[in-house]
């Protein structure tokens, strides 16, 4: 794919027309993950929200190195232009990544390689819950809930014309992209087109590509198998957009949208392959609200999703995945236990996954139910909430034969069957939490959950080798639930302005899903070349996860501030190892600076050594990343921003240990962009 979005022509004749058109200013709209709409402080664990300057000063090339910089949030990362976020130290099947409340469908949980179904260019906010609020979400979200917002359909009618346009240049991979979100209301209906653009060239980094450790542990790998201050193959070209319209009555509005995302890009292991990803989503939105005096709201909301990609060597599809099906969510907001509100709702779907090249993971037919309810009450200054949910997800898998690869090098290469077989779990998850007031300046939240998580397809149904990451997983059709009691607790102070919390949390897995590294190896043919594989299992282990999470603010006079933060995670395999990817301790602090329409800062952090490793697991070096940012808001036009970020200024050599690929790529050199962003 090598498309394009003409945005420049958009971006400047808005500009052109601003001045001939009555700013609207478009207050905060309260769509959250949180579906009682509660403030952050009435919250068990506060949710973080990121938008605004925020965001654009954090957007990134993927959703992982977007969020990183929140306290217990890391990135996953493939390269600079692929990752998912990593909460906790847990990842893949047990973070919820959401669109507007819903779940964004692709296969990006089941290898690091595959890339989200969605860019954050056309996001206008990104929100992260945990705590008791994100169990109706099930146990797929027991690290946590990332919402992304758009305002595809939008819940609240403004007359008029409104957009924002953002546009940049620069890092360590010559990105250049650009984005235009516009709205227009005009009686009780409002329409939405958003169009986006990201091109990223090869990734520049400070050094060899393989990490010291791998070459002396395994002669396969020469320091720059995978480039030497360049990452090969590492470009990215991505372009969406999304349409609209809403219609607005009494007492609601519906809405339906479309939104199409695509992006090509290189597979970093094996020089010029790439990854062609192409997804078209539907969405339907119907809200009624006061409709009584004990119910308050009213929501259906139901998606089609289309998702493909394909895995192309020397022209021709390697492998190829197609996931297509709907979704769909009903919830009340009442008030019928208590003042303070409570939501019961319903969600279900049925997605059905299938390769017609490759044999990585048998076709199989996905369908769930979920229930759930969440309920809260005020009693003086506490605030209580409990939380029920119970899941049923049902599999249908196709029969299948694998690709093993030989036992030995040079020997001849086996196969293992599949008979077809269905597999039904059913899943219960509570949760309760407390928030109360200490005094003026202090609080304190408390949570415990019990969550259940049916396994997912790609831990029941894989099995076979998989080049773009050069592993062989295995799953098991036999795995059990996942289970896990968690307990945490925020303390938090405020005064002034000035801000700090602390939050040290604790969770036991009776039984974890990992995926585990065997030290088998098995020896494939590929393009007329021996090559030795990894062999990794899925299997149900006892686990615990305990760490903590801080941060604050200081106002050191009226133009200076002071952040700080930190995160730590430990993970042990109960049965005597540690957890593998697990992202080490990690402390920061920034300074702020404002003065009329300029902002700055400066940031350091040190994530410190990993040597607490999973078995066959290779320590990852620290590291220190010093960053800037500044923005400018032009005295003539107060809506157009300019702005300018520098990251790892120190040009010191990073490799994120929560990545499979690690220890054979890079994070990006010393790099500067620039842009240009505004609203009308």
């Amino acid at each position: 794919m090598n498309k394009k979005l003409t945005l420049s022509a958009i971006l400047f004749s808005f500009t052109a027309i601003a001045d001939d058109i009555k700013p609207i200013s478009l207050k905060e709209i309260p769509i959250t993950a949180n579906p009682l709409e509660l403030l952050s402080e009435e919250m068990v664990r506060p949710i973080h929200i990121m938008n605004g300057i925020n965001l654009q000063n954090n957007r990134n090339s993927s959703l992982g190195s977007t969020l990183e910089a929140i306290p217990g949030v890391s990135n996953s990362g493939w390269g600079d232009n692929l990752g998912r976020p990593v909460i906790r130290g847990m990842g893949r099947n047990r973070i919820q990544i959401l669109n507007n409340g819903m779940q964004v469908r692709d296969v990006s949980n089941m290898s690091g390689d595959h890339g989200i179904a969605l860019d954050t260019l056309a996001a206008e906010q990104i929100e992260i819950i945990r705590g008791p609020e994100s169990i109706i979400y099930g146990g797929g979200a027991i690290g946590g809930v990332v919402n992304i917002i758009d305002y595809r359909i939008h819940p609240e009618f403004v007359e008029g014309i409104i957009g924002k346009y953002d546009t940049s240049y620069g890092g360590a991979n010559n990105q250049s992209s650009g984005s235009i979100l516009l709205d227009i209301g005009s009686e009780n209906t409002m329409f939405h087109l958003d169009l986006y653009n990201r091109d990223t060239k090869n990734l520049k980094i400070p050094g060899f590509s393989v990490s010291e450790r791998l070459a002396n542990s395994d002669p396969e790998f020469n320091r720059d198998a995978f480039g030497k201050d360049t990452l090969q193959n590492s470009y990215s070209e991505s372009g969406g957009g999304g349409l609209g319209a809403t219609y607005f009555f009494d007492k609601g509005f519906t809405g339906i949208s479309f939104a199409k995302h695509e992006q090509e890009y290189g597979t970093i292991l094996e020089d010029g392959a790439y990854i062609d990803l192409a997804s078209d989503n539907y969405k339907y939105d119907l809200e009624v609200r006061d409709l009584s005096n004990l119910i308050n709201k009213v929501k259906f909301k139901l998606s089609y999703n289309d998702y493909q990609h394909q895995e192309m060597e020397d022209g021709s599809v390697n492998s190829d995945f197609f996931d297509q099906g709907t979704d769909g969510k009903v919830e009340v907001v009442h008030s019928l236990l208590s003042q303070s509100g409570g939501i019961v709702g319903m969600n279900f779907g049925a997605f059905r996954f299938s390769q017609k090249n490759g044999s990585f993971i048998a076709n199989n037919q996905r369908n769930n139910i979920g229930l759930y309810a969440l309920e809260r009450y005020a009693v003086r200054n506490h605030h209580l909430t409990f939380g029920l949910r119970h899941d049923y997800q049902a599999y249908d898998a196709n029969s299948f034969i694998s690709d093993d690869g030989a036992a030995v090098s040079g020997g001849a290469e086996t196969s293992t069957p599949f008979s077809a077989s269905k597999k039904t779990f059913n899943n219960t998850s509570v949760s309760f939490g407390t928030s109360s007031k200490l005094s003026e300046n202090w609080s304190l939240g408390f949570s415990l959950a019990h969550t259940e998580r049916a396994p997912a397809q790609d831990e029941l149904f894989v099995y076979g080798k998989h080049h773009a990451t050069e592993t062989i997983e295995h799953g098991d059709r036999n795995l059990k639930d996942e289970r896990s009691n968690t307990i945490d607790a925020t303390l938090s102070w405020e005064k002034q302005g000035n801000t700090f919390s602390l939050t040290p949390y604790f969770t036991d897995f009776s039984s974890y899903i990992a995926l585990l590294d065997t030290g088998e190896v098995q020896y494939h043919d590929h393009g007329g070349e021996e090559e030795a594989l990894t062999v990794f299992q899925h299997q149900n282990i006892p686990a615990e996860f305990y760490g903590f999470e801080f941060q604050g603010n200081i106002n050191l006079s009226p133009n200076y501030g002071l952040s700080f933060w930190g995160d730590y995670v430990s993970a042990k395999n109960k049965n005597g190892d540690d957890l593998p990817r697990i992202p080490p301790l990690s402390l920061g602090s920034g300074l702020f600076y404002q003065w009329n329409a300029l902002q700055a800062n400066i940031d350091i952090e040190h994530k410190f050594s990993q040597s607490d490793v999973g078995s066959n697991e290779l320590r990852t070096d620290d590291y220190t990343n010093l960053s800037m940012t500044m923005n400018y808001q032009f005295p003539f036009a107060n809506e157009i921003n300019f702005f300018i970020k520098g990251d790892n200024l120190l040009d010191d050599q990073k490799r994120d240990h929560a990545s499979f690929l690690k220890d054979k790529t890079l994070m990006g050199q010393r790099n500067f962009s620039l842009g240009l962003s505004g609203s009308f």
